[in-house]
Formats: C-alpha cells, structure tokens, sequence
C-alpha cells in the first residue's frame, strides 16, 4: 500500500510539472521576444544596419531607429501606430498586438543610460514631489505598450560601430518602478549643495535641472539575456550617395 501511494504521489507531481512547463513554453511562445528571435529577423537587422552604413556616417539612432525598427519587424510582424519621430511618451509603434517604446542609446564601458520623458508635472526643483505620485506618472504614461526595443551603439577604435537590438519586457525588473525603492538626490556642491535636486532607484533617475527628465541605468549585463541580434560595421568604408543610389535605379 506505502509503495502504491508513493508512485502514485510521484507520478501526480511529474504530471503536474510537466503541465507547468509545457504552460511556460506555450506563454514564451505567445511573447513577442520568440517571434523575433528567428534567423531570417537576426538576418534582416543585419543587413538594414549594414545598408545604411553604405550610405550614412552618423550612427542610428532616435526616429532613424523608428524607420529601421519597422523595416525588420514587418517581416513578421503586423507593424502599425508609427509615431513617425514625435517626442510624446507611450507607445512609438505596435508589433502585432504589443505597443513598443523604441529607444536608442550609446553603451560606454558597459554601461547604459537611457533617455525617457520629462516630469515636471509631478516633481521640480520648487515642489520636489511624492514618490507615490511620481510612480503613478510614470505608470500612467508607460501604459500604452508592453516592450522596449532598444538599440544600443558602443563606439570601437578604427571607426568601428557595434550595435546591438534588444527587446525588453516591460515587467523586466529593469523598469518595475516601487516607490518605497526612491531617495531624495542631493546636491554635493555649489549653491545645490545639501538640497535636493532630483531623486533616484536602483535603476532610475530624475534630475530637475534636467526639466525633471526620467533616466534609466542598467549595465550590459542586465540585458544580455534580452539581445535579439548584433552587428559590427566598419564604418570608415566609402560611402555612396543619394544621387548615386538614384543613377543605380534608374539606369540613368
């Protein structure tokens, strides 16, 4: 009888396990990071990337990104709501069903600082604000999309650029904004010193000489797990130009 209980225990906790995992594949599956991580995606940033270097000395990023980002995405993906460039905060486009907020930004000694919003609304240099209040700002505006796409630069010697794509969960510890994590910024020097100048978490920042501009920290290793593709691109290579581009078209 103690033997029968105990495969039986055994099989209904196996069985259980499998169900949960079979869940979790069948969930990461549904997510918008599986479909892009596919060869023929990895592939087209690539050569997006690539393309525009035979044009472009200036590095990609900001509403350049946006055109780029569209370009790979659309080769599985229904891209639409394209916020063409504009500065409002929120959604900058949709892949499928999911809102994207596109960011760009520059990795320096493995380090990342991305630019976001400015919220003067709800915290200033005159009326520092409450946390609680700051985090239903912020969750108020980010609501509108559920990922990051974010292209990150770091600059090599010899001309050399590397970027690499990420695509971040929202839910990513990286953004889960608490307001019991804040504390006041203060200033170190001059007239700012011993006052307050802005406030910051573990991975956030707000600074309001910066017209209280939200800033998020993170390192190259708390997003590896998140990159989609990368590429390195010599750009010291001989550009060709618009007109030339034109006269291959056109045959003329």
């Amino acid at each position: 009888m103690e033997t029968y209980l105990k495969v039986t225990v055994e099989t209904i906790v196996k069985s259980i396990m499998e169900t949960v995992v079979e869940n979790t594949e069948n969930i990461y599956k549904q997510s918008l990071s599986y479909k892009l991580k596919q060869e023929n995606v990895s592939q087209r940033f690539q050569k997006e990337v690539q393309g525009y270097h035979l044009i472009c000395e200036a590095p990609i990023k900001e509403a350049l990104w946006e055109e780029i980002n569209k370009n790979i995405a659309s080769c599985v993906c229904d891209v639409k709501d394209e916020a063409k460039g504009n500065h409002k905060s929120g959604k900058d486009m949709q892949f499928d069903d999911f809102g994207i907020s596109m960011k760009s930004a520059k990795l320096d000694k493995k380090k990342i600082s991305i630019s976001s919003y400015r919220l003067t609304t709800v915290c200033s240099d005159k009326t520092p604000g409450e946390p609680t209040e700051i985090v239903k700002e912020i969750n108020k505006r980010d609501s509108s999309f559920q990922y990051y796409s974010i292209l990150l630069r770091e600059e090599l010697e010899g001309n050399i650029l590397q970027y690499y794509w990420c695509v971040i969960p929202k839910t990513s510890p990286l953004f889960n904004i608490v307001e019991t994590d804040f504390k006041p910024k203060m200033g170190k020097t001059g007239k700012n010193k011993g006052t307050q100048v802005g406030w910051e978490t573990k991975y956030i920042s707000i600074s309001f000489s910066m017209s209280s501009q939200l800033w998020i920290h993170f390192t190259f290793d708390d997003i590896k797990q998140y990159i989609i593709s990368s590429i390195k691109v010599d750009n010291s290579n001989q550009k060709i130009s618009y007109s030339d581009i034109f006269k291959i078209l056109n045959r003329t």
